[in-house]
């Protein structure tokens, strides 16, 4: 090779350019950034920036047109030539690749004589520790100076960290993105003033008119009720909506408001819901076991009366007065085999207007029958209070539940108080009291958490 000719270069095809332009466009944009600042601080000092991938192709250049004309034209540097040894012989690039460090070349430092004006300053420009290319400098001998190549490893530092950044940026993204495409948690994003901006495929399937682009908020029925108070950055936490998509759905709505808008969450808790009302029948069911022997002996005893009479009237001693009585008994047997029946009908929900003095009333030829084993002495002090916007059927169990455990608690011969009271204007206070041992401090601290039972045999969850 003779250096005192203008090498030739390796040259990779027009096709294989444009996908390298194609796969460093990011890169490129970046530097140009971060080079045009340095060069507008390095102004008066004629300066070519040249961009390489990892294996020495040159890709880019920027700076002054002065170098551009007399080195890189001259020298046949354009976009898609090749820095190999064989051809160019020895360069700041190749030296910056193959040492993956900071290099410089002044004058004589060339190994071609068309080089020893210039000053080449190369720095390995690597993203993620992962060699991606060079940057270079190159200016006129007389320019040279050591804070030439300083500045280049501080723009290319700079560089390196804002594509670091870049990178881990878009690998988080993907990561999202594929959490928010895979979860079973429906996600919302909407805008200040309610605009729709994304929402994920659980979502979609909750609600399908969320398919559609370009809504708002207001647009979607399901959030008419919650609509104006998503829309004034209001937090909002376990709201609880049933969703009529192809097959009806139970969600609790959770929204969190941030600089830019709301995060609307859907957990879909239908399945949940389907346990829990699995888990009420069977509790029913298991009631009904041991109300059985208690409702048959309550039974007895309008039966007996009936016996009685009737045996009167087939000796022809009926009495007008006899009528009353027989149908208050028949009526009382009645009144059993409904409280009987309605307890043992799957749970369905259906709210309505309480009076609580009445719902413990009607119980209360039930809980004689829970207490009848254990002959225990259960007094009720119902006072009078206003009435209640609840689901009467499933507070019955509630108040059958805690009767039971009552009923377990105290020995033979105990005693269950049950009081209804207002506890204020807006709330009522319903408590059960028994003359058993209670509970131990360990598990009095625990109480509320799921699966913390002393019960032999018991799931802690509510049975």
């Amino acid at each position: 090779m003779d250096p005192s000719k203008i090498p030739s270069f390796s040259k990779v095809t027009a096709e294989e350019l444009a996908k390298m332009e194609m796969e460093y466009n990011e890169m490129i944009v970046v530097i140009h950034f971060f080079i045009k600042k340095f060069l507008e601080k390095s102004k008066g000092i004629p300066l070519l920036v040249s961009v390489t991938d990892q294996n020495g192709v040159f890709i880019e250049s920027i700076g002054d047109k002065s170098m551009k004309d007399t080195m890189v034209h001259h020298a046949g540097l354009q976009k898609g030539i090749q820095f190999t040894e064989e051809k160019a012989g020895v360069s700041s690039v190749l030296a910056a690749i193959e040492l993956n460090r900071p290099i410089q070349l002044l004058g004589s430092d060339h190994y071609h004589h068309f080089l020893h004006s210039a000053a080449c300053y190369s720095v390995p420009l690597s993203v993620n520790n992962k060699l991606k290319g060079t940057i270079s400098v190159m200016t006129f001998l007389n320019y040279a100076h050591p804070m030439i190549l300083t500045s280049l490893e501080t723009v290319v530092d700079s560089i390196q960290r804002e594509l670091d950044l870049r990178e881990q940026n878009r690998y988080l993204d993907q990561i999202n993105q594929m959490m928010l495409e895979k979860s079973t948690i429906g996600y919302i994003v909407i805008e200040k003033n309610g605009h729709i901006i994304t929402a994920n495929p659980k979502a979609k399937s909750l609600m399908p008119a969320l398919e559609k682009k370009g809504q708002f908020i207001h647009d979607i029925k399901e959030f008419h009720d919650i609509q104006e108070f998503i829309e004034q950055g209001n937090s909002l936490n376990d709201y609880e909506m049933v969703l009529r998509n192809p097959q009806t759905s139970i969600c609790l709505v959770d929204c969190f408001p941030f600089l830019e808008g709301s995060l609307i969450q859907l957990y879909d808790i239908s399945e949940y819901k389907k346990t829990e009302s699995y888990i009420q029948d069977a509790e029913k069911l298991s009631i009904l076991g041991q109300l059985a022997a208690g409702v048959a002996h309550e039974i007895k005893n309008p039966l007996t009366t009936l016996k009685g009479f009737i045996q009167l009237i087939q000796e022809n001693q009926y009495d007008e007065s006899f009528t009353p009585v027989l149908l208050k008994e028949i009526e009382r047997i009645n009144h059993i085999t409904n409280e009987f029946l309605n307890l043992s009908r799957p749970t369905v929900n259906a709210k309505d207007w309480y009076v609580m003095s009445k719902l413990f009333t009607e119980l209360e030829v039930i809980l004689s029958s829970l207490a009848l084993p254990k002959n225990i002495d259960f007094v009720l002090n119902l006072e009078d209070v206003p009435a209640m916007y609840c689901d009467g059927n499933q507070l019955k169990q509630v108040f059958i539940n805690l009767f039971k455990n009552s009923v377990e608690a105290v020995e033979q011969n105990g005693v269950i108080s049950i009081s209804v009271q207002l506890a204020s204007a807006q709330s009522i206070r319903i408590r059960f009291e028994d003359n058993g041992e209670g509970f131990p401090n360990e598990i009095l601290t625990k109480a509320g958490q799921p699966f913390v039972t002393t019960k032999q045999g018991g799931n802690g969850l509510g049975s």
